[in-house]
């Protein structure tokens, strides 16, 4: 049985129990019935129901030379095509299984094999009918819905109920798209959570402290109300929330293939759905640095790890993790502790790595802040009295740009992998040309950016960045909190890899772009300090602008922290 929406099961149910009763024989075993597997891609005689019992047949298990498979019409076991359908059925009929057809009375068996050839021609012929009628039913399907996707395209979409949209958006009654205040202010709110340095596990834990008071903050409920809602909000479906590019009002139409996985069909539509967060927002939220110091928060509000991800086994190359309490105490030289060490997960949990040696994670940090601190920290994480929202606007525009250029790119990329055409390889290079421009544009914005930063006094910089250190301790635990999100997202953007050597027990640091490396002894001291920025003033030879312009910034911010240190000498 191969349907089962509306009446079809149950006609089939029917006609089928109907002559079983009529001819007087035994139900062997309930309906084959195949949810979901279709007659038209082989998927149902290859994984469904009627699939597992053919392979029972063919390999022994159950016998057949006494059992009946009972049909109402043969297009319910399939619809490919004669040759498939006749190699399928013959090594079942073999083994001794006959096959009723309801609809036409004539019975598939071995004598019919044998004798009747004719008769089965005729069974098959009509078979492969109906794979050619279905195969030109799913053209015209298709056909269909490429009609509507370029309706949609040039602004004049039919938006229908069964419409797979975002579940913050919903449908009037006149049929257009509108989204709620209430799940507009949830998907703002998780924008800005994560702009704030707030991860997914902490906004999805507000959330529900939320709804427990107030019910707009409820879980929405699944396909357009006919599923229930999930019982709360998880980190999973918030992050899905920050990746999905329809709430800048887009909606990415795809093929859906029967067997295979969906691809993008054409170029995403834009301001197909209202639009909630804007671009500059989207992007920002999005930046992989921010997404990388973020991982690993956790629900809680300690932050007692700043290292992260960029933290890594120097054998293995794995994830080091900080393990005992993070919580200090005063040891009996009246000194402040913690029992917090970084060891190798590979080593520690999965036995997969021999370094077992672990380094205590105070004596990593310190000299890490005391080296990387001014240089990693910039206006950025500081509220300041110049007005730089336009510049950083400006910025975050041009990343979005490069964002969805390069999206676009490897949409026709893989277009051109399965359909090779020359209007395809035109359009990649016109987004190719696109996306050079949209780069040398990020880097003028960055640049200015950072000019404008600049500004501030050096003496300032160095007070705030001291500041910010000293309330990681502070006992205020959202002031502590504050601090310590600020610093983690500012070592995230200038790391690249803090490497744990067993050997030497030595940690070797290297910052993004090649800027510095240095290491950290056991004892907590820097050494082998190598600096690309000490006598190097000059970046025009770099080619790629956004490079040029992290360094140019680097420079800048080391330069004001060498001139606030001397000025306080």
């Amino acid at each position: 049985m191969e349907q089962t929406k509306g009446s079809t099961l149950a006609r089939q149910l029917d006609a089928t129990a109907t002559h079983i009763s009529e001819m007087g024989w035994e139900i062997y075993r309930p309906p084959l019935i195949d949810r979901g597997k279709s007659a038209y891609t082989g998927d149902n005689i290859e994984t469904g129901q009627l699939g597992k019992f053919a392979k029972s047949i063919m390999t022994g298990t159950v016998d057949a030379t006494s059992l009946v498979l009972v049909v109402e019409e043969l297009d319910r076991l399939s619809r490919q095509p004669a040759d498939v359908m006749l190699s399928w059925l013959s090594p079942l009929v073999r083994r001794g299984l006959s096959i009723k057809v309801v609809s036409t009375g004539q019975m598939i068996s071995v004598e019919m094999l044998d004798h009747d050839m004719g008769g089965l021609m005729m069974i098959l012929i009509t078979a492969f009918g109906s794979h050619t009628e279905s195969r030109k039913k799913a053209g015209r399907v298709a056909a269909a819905w490429e009609k509507k996707r370029e309706a949609a395209r040039d602004g004049q979409a039919t938006i229908q109920r069964n419409h797979r949209h975002p579940k913050w958006i919903e449908i009037a009654t006149d049929g257009s798209f509108f989204v709620p205040e209430d799940k507009a202010r949830i998907v703002r709110m998780i924008f800005e959570n994560r702009i704030a340095g707030i991860g997914k596990g902490l906004t999805a834990k507000k959330l529900n402290e939320l709804s427990q008071s107030d019910p707009a903050y409820a879980p929405w409920p699944l396909n357009a109300g006919e599923r229930k809602a999930p019982k709360m909000w998880t980190p999973t479906y918030v992050g899905r929330i920050l990746a999905n590019r329809a709430v800048l009002g887009e909606w990415q139409p795809y093929h859906r293939p029967r067997k295979g996985a969906a691809t993008p069909a054409g170029d995403p539509i834009s301001d197909f759905y209202p639009q909630v967060i804007d671009p500059a927002t989207f992007a920002r939220a999005n930046e992989k640095r921010l997404v990388d110091a973020l991982k690993h928060q956790g629900r809680g509000r300690g932050l007692s790890n700043l290292l992260g991800t960029r933290a890594a086994c120097g054998s293995c190359g794995g994830r080091m993790d900080a393990l005992g309490s993070a919580r200090p105490f005063i040891n009996k030289k009246g000194e402040q502790r913690r029992h917090y060490f970084l060891y190798c997960r590979a080593a520690k949990v999965a036995k997969t790595c021999d370094n077992e040696r672990g380094w205590p994670y105070d004596k990593v940090e310190g000299p890490l802040l005391d080296r990387i601190l001014t240089l990693a920290m910039d206006d950025q994480h500081f509220a300041g009295d110049i007005d730089i929202s336009p510049l950083e606007a400006a910025v975050h525009n041009a990343r979005a740009t490069v964002m969805e250029t390069e999206r676009r790119i490897g949409i026709l990329i893989d277009t051109l992998e399965t359909v090779p055409s020359d209007a395809v390889r035109e359009r990649l290079s016109m987004r190719q040309n696109e996306l050079a421009i949209a780069k040398e544009t990020v880097a003028k914005a960055q640049e200015e950016l950072a000019a404008a930063r600049g500004k501030v006094s050096p003496a300032e910089h160095i007070r705030r960045v001291s500041e910010v250190r000293a309330n990681m301790w502070a006992e205020d635990a959202d002031e502590r909190f504050e601090a310590r999100r600020k610093i983690k997202e500012a070592l995230s953007d200038v790391i690249d890899v803090i490497k744990f050597d067993p050997e030497t027990g030595k940690v070797r640091v290297s910052l993004r772009n090649g800027v510095a490396v240095f290491s950290i002894t056991a004892d907590g001291e820097i050494v082998h300090d190598f600096d690309l920025l000490k006598d190097n003033d000059n970046f025009e030879y770099i080619s790629d602008p956004e490079k040029r312009a992290t360094l140019m910034a680097y420079k800048s911010r080391r330069k004001r922290t060498k001139t606030a240190k001397a000025f306080s000498s």
